[in-house]
């Protein structure tokens, strides 16, 4: 294990979805899991590729109760490529298909390169003729163009000939299933498949999601481009899959090349008439592997001459990592989008890939490396003020209430209700009372500002953002006759564990230090925006926001005398 290199030696079928997630690759836009490509989903692989902002909403039934979530979707799989070695005896036919998983595994290594974005994977295959295989594959989900992924896998046979047979395709036949304890609720977001070719070499596979309407397409090229000619090809076309199929002859020890070229759009991307004639489109005009891979490597040096911390040592090692899967989820590649920062990421479906307030830890890197991407999620977060905003007033208050789970529209998803699954009974949710995350939004607009020098931004829609915070944190806190002070009740602070009071009738907790010192931080720079807005400025905001002038005022006492226990 280098600084750049993370490397796994020999398989481990219990570490596998954890090394799926650590080996994901992804560009801003879209995102793969590092799972292995002669495998479907099963107790040990999971295959999956997400994009980002691509939600559905779907409604379940448990324990006798509707129940509606709206999750990030896993798209349809382009990973699809086995291959097995036919069987010298004709009369037997072909071997079985060759799995991590099968007993002829004898060797595997796993690399991913952090400086370029690539997944290695060598694996050792010898079968029950004493016949060894190699077989070499590289993956990238390309950095330059978004909608570009590709698989190059190259076969060895050690001091023997035959003929491997290989099946490349797209699997719409997919599902939300990578999280066990949501495994009650319903998955299937994909329907009206529809598949096709175009030409002896590409097939396409096009979907749209249930609620949110949103159509993907796909479409793969998988050429053998090194070695032996094929001297058997075809195509198979089901209602969920597009598959394509070659044989190949393998001479001792003479490589053979195949490469599998993969674009993907969908519905929500701008520029496009047709996801699937953009797929077909992209997929005809992409070049070989080693030109896709040239490009992929000078755009993650690009990115990286921008994003490096240099740390010495271990951590170093560790931190890179890190940003390695941040600038998987958020590259100059989403400040084209309308989305946040998915609390996992775009590795997986954790949190249903939910908008937290996680953009809070990492705004800070990149207001300094990234500032058009910051500025790009505080956009996400401005276009569902008026939610917020609806939010607030069918709570009573005043103000923007941001939720503490979003998706697709701003509203909160955050469940009010889960279900034991040991005890059968129906528990409160209430993280929903996560308030603080206004003050994250406020403080990320400050922040991202401050760094940047953004004075346009923070003088419309950031100043907009902050004065609507504001004006819920003034509603909200209720002074205290007796100790003249005011207070904040009911929420939940950043423990989530602390979210009420053994046999109190009402959920919450009261004066959470975190809140009220951000709450109190907020009111200050409200107030601090609002001396120093030009006049023109300041004036058509009041108007446009509804605010009396005499609202700055009792901003300026809440925030002076909010009680810190």
């Amino acid at each position: 294990m280098s600084d750049w290199v993370w490397e796994y030696e020999g398989y481990e079928p219990g570490e596998e979805r954890l090394r799926e997630s650590l080996c994901t690759l992804g560009n801003g836009y879209a995102a793969t899991r590092g799972a292995a490509p002669e495998t479907a989903a099963d107790d040990t692989h999971y295959p999956g590729t997400y994009v980002a902002g691509c939600y559905n909403r779907l409604t379940s039934v448990v324990g006798g109760r509707q129940v509606e979530n709206e999750e990030m979707v896993n798209l349809p799989n382009w990973l699809p490529l086995r291959y097995r070695v036919r069987d010298p005896d004709r009369s037997a036919g072909p071997g079985g298909w060759l799995t991590p998983d099968g007993d002829e595994l004898t060797g595997y290594r796993q690399t991913l390169d952090l400086r370029h974005g690539t997944l290695m994977r060598r694996l050792r295959f010898t079968d029950r003729h004493g016949r060894v295989l190699h077989v070499e594959q590289r993956r990238l989900v390309h950095m330059g163009d978004p909608h570009l992924a590709a698989l190059r896998t190259t076969f060895r046979a050690e001091g023997w000939s035959g003929t491997v047979e290989l099946e490349s395709g797209l699997d719409g036949a997919v599902a939300n299933t990578g999280v066990a304890r949501y495994g009650a609720l319903a998955g299937r977001h994909l329907v009206d498949h529809r598949t096709g070719a175009a030409g002896p070499d590409t097939v396409w596979l096009s979907c749209r999601t249930t609620s949110s309407e949103v159509r993907v397409a796909m479409a793969a090229r998988t050429l053998a481009v090194r070695g032996g000619t094929p001297t058997g090809t075809g195509q198979r076309l089901t209602h969920s899959a597009a598959l394509r199929t070659l044989a190949v002859p393998l001479a001792p020890d003479a490589p053979v090349t195949v490469e599998k070229t993969v674009a993907f759009y969908t519905s929500r991307d701008p520029a496009i008439s047709d996801p699937v004639q953009a797929a077909l489109d992209g997929v005809a005009r992409a070049p070989g592997f080693g030109k896709l891979l040239a490009s992929h490597r000078t755009a993650w040096e690009h990115l990286w001459r921008d994003a490096a911390l240099e740390v010495s040592g271990e951590p170093g090692h560790i931190l890179r990592l890190h940003l390695f899967h941040i600038l998987q989820t958020l590259s100059p590649h989403t400040a084209e989008l309308d989305v946040g920062v998915p609390a996992r990421g775009l590795h997986g479906e954790a949190y249903r890939g939910h908008v937290f307030w996680d953009e809070l830890f990492v705004l800070p890197y990149l207001n300094l490396h990234f500032p058009e991407v910051s500025r790009a999620l505080l956009h996400y977060r401005h276009r569902r003020l008026p939610q917020a905003c609806r939010a607030a007033a069918d709570a009573g208050r005043a103000g923007a209430m941001y939720p503490w789970q979003s998706g697709s529209d701003g509203r909160e998803e955050t469940q009010t209700l889960h279900l034991n699954p040991r005890s059968g009974r129906w528990l409160s949710d209430n993280s929903r009372l996560q308030h603080h995350v206004g003050s994250a939004v406020a403080y990320n607009v400050w922040q991202y500002c401050e760094a940047s020098g953004d004075t346009e931004f923070l003088h419309t829609k950031g100043a907009e953002m902050l004065l609507q915070i504001a004006r819920f944190w003034a509603d909200t806190a209720v002074l205290d006759p007796e100790r003249g002070r005011y207070r904040i009740r009911g929420v939940v602070g950043p423990d989530e564990y602390h979210d009420g009071y053994p046999g109190a009738a009402r959920p919450g907790i009261d004066d959470n230090a975190y809140t009220n010192v951000t709450a109190a931080w907020v009111l200050d720079r409200a107030l601090e925006l609002a001396r120093t807005l030009p006049e023109p400025r300041r004036r058509a905001l009041f108007e446009r926001v509804g605010l009396d002038r005499a609202e700055p005022e009792r901003w300026e006492d809440v925030s002076r005398r909010l009680l810190v226990p």
